[in-house]
């Protein structure tokens, strides 16, 4: 039998010779697909944190428009002659996603104004909704009516 060099051997067998250095097409597909599989993951986590920050971003609004129609109701002198305090429901009111009230937009901002036992006393409820009323958001309050 005829002697053969080592490498030549595991050569006809498929295996690497020895001191052959690199990586085999297997190793290279399993790299590949696992990669595939982390890069998926990573995309899924950024839609995720993209639709959160929107949610976010829609709710601090929707609470900094409601704080600001309560802060204006609750800074009005007196009750009577103020239909925006008369009893009953008000509004909405659109405002676009700039803040601005009037323009048709993302936003639409209503008030709840009821009256309490006592006649200088009224609660107020704020909501703002957005998306076709899907999300809202409610801010209530009491005003009480200083009588001098």
């Amino acid at each position: 039998m005829e002697k053969t060099p080592r490498s030549k051997e595991k050569r006809e067998q498929g295996l690497p010779a020895i001191g052959a250095a690199g990586f085999t097409l297997i190793e290279v597909l399993v790299a590949v697909v696992i990669l595939v599989f982390g890069l998926l993951a990573v995309g899924s986590m950024q839609i995720s944190a993209i639709r959160g920050n929107f949610m976010s971003g829609n709710t601090s609004m929707a609470i900094s428009l409601a704080s600001e129609k309560m802060e204006d109701l609750l800074n009005r002198a007196n009750y009577s002659g103020d239909p925006d305090l008369d009893e009953g429901t008000h509004g909405p009111e659109p405002i676009s996603k700039a803040g601005v009230v009037g323009a048709s937009g993302l936003y639409g901002r209503s008030w709840t104004v009821t009256d309490q036992s006592s006649p200088t006393r009224k609660h107020i409820v704020v909501t703002v909704s957005w998306e076709n009323n899907k999300h809202r958001v409610s801010i209530a309050s009491i005003k009480n009516q200083v009588v001098w």
